[in-house]
């Protein structure tokens, strides 16, 4: 199977229930793969609680620089990572930050993106994703 990258949120270390979730998805399509970035005070994911739900592999980059800008080194570092593994897909979060990174890793690895699916489904070599898409006031 191929590797599914999964951009995990874990704020002070407590991996969020969305990255989780993002994991249980990325079995359906291929080996998921956790990409975590340390925050400035050093904490990281809990590579138990990513294990526990299916990551294979764990990325982590723990540079201060990560947190000193916004979002372009963690697209640039995360670009990188797509061109040496190839993944199947790239999973990120609806934060306003994943959107960001998302849509500039997209721009850089030549991919495309979807944004805002609520699910994934594999048939085959057939990738189908569910997007919500809310509108009114």
């Amino acid at each position: 199977m191929t590797e599914v990258l999964v951009l995990i949120d874990a704020p002070d270390g407590k991996v969020t229930k969305p990255s989780l979730e993002l994991l249980t998805i990325a079995r359906r399509i291929g080996e998921p793969s956790a990409v975590v970035f340390a925050d400035a005070s050093g904490h990281s994911a809990d590579n138990g609680v990513l294990a526990e739900y299916g990551a294979e592999k764990i990325y982590t980059y723990d540079d201060a620089v990560y947190d000193e800008y916004l979002v372009g080194p963690k697209a640039e570092a995360l670009s990188q990572l797509v061109a040496e593994v190839s993944p199947a897909a790239v999973l990120t979060g609806s934060s306003t930050e994943a959107k960001e990174i998302s849509a500039r890793v997209a721009l850089k690895t030549e991919s495309g993106w979807i944004g805002d699916a609520v699910d994934v489904q594999a048939d085959g070599g057939t990738v189908t994703t569910t997007q919500s898409v809310f509108a009114g006031n």
